[in-house]
């Protein structure tokens, strides 16, 4: 299987792109890879016009199996799920927690995540963005007390066993792993830590800090 991948991006997105999400889920899923580098474009997008053929909004990461290409990491992760079977439950009901706590993690958590992220990232460059940030905390506020909760009696997101819903969930928290936010919620982030010392996710980060020519720790 090919996966596209980042070759090259500025400091300020090392160890935040979600090339890192599949990379994962491939390690975790023993499915044989070779990744295909891309450079970050000035705009964020890649430059590459073929590229497109295969990521219609240009973005990374994209797998190729035998063929069949696939953008987005969160069909990603569920596609190599599948295709394996590991990383998700084969029952129904169990496979719909995962499918439903992966959707959250994009849907309801990362909207209010990575605006926290750019609004550290612009500062007073971006007024606007930086005034609402405290409301981008609050929001998730909402959300993360009843997770934290959950955490503290069960090992990970849909339940005992660490699924593709957890390299989803891990992959947004990552995007707030340096602010305060995560401060109030000591099972979310001994959560984090605990699924970042797999050693799918340590092979994985120090490939990509070597992909990038980057010093080792500068991703973590």
């Amino acid at each position: 299987m090919k996966v596209y991948v980042f070759k090259s991006l500025p400091p300020f997105l090392w160890g935040y792109t979600r090339d890192i999400r599949a990379m994962w889920a491939l390690e975790e899923c023993g499915i044989p890879y070779e990744t295909h580098g891309i450079d970050c474009g000035p705009n964020g997008l890649q430059d590459e016009t073929w590229f497109e053929a295969a990521s219609p909004f240009k973005q990374v990461p994209v797998i190729d199996d035998d063929g069949f290409v696939l953008p987005e990491s969160g069909a990603i992760l569920l596609y190599l799920a599948e295709k394996s079977g590991k990383l998700i439950p084969r029952e129904l009901k169990g496979r719909a927690q995962v499918t439903r706590w992966l959707i959250t993690s994009l849907n309801n958590i990362e909207p209010f995540s990575l605006p926290i992220f750019f609004a550290d990232l612009q500062g007073d460059s971006n007024p606007p963005m930086k005034a609402l940030r405290p409301w981008y905390v609050e929001i998730l506020g909402r959300f993360f007390p009843t997770i934290d909760r959950m955490l503290s009696t069960q090992s990970y997101i849909a339940g005992a066993d660490f699924t593709v819903a957890d390299i989803a969930l891990n992959g947004v928290l990552r995007e707030i792993r340096k602010t305060e936010v995560l401060t109030k919620y000591p099972n979310i982030e001994s959560y984090r830590r605990r699924c970042e010392e797999r050693p799918a996710f340590v092979k994985v980060l120090n490939a990509y800090e070597d992909r990038l020519g980057i010093p080792r720790g500068s991703a973590r």
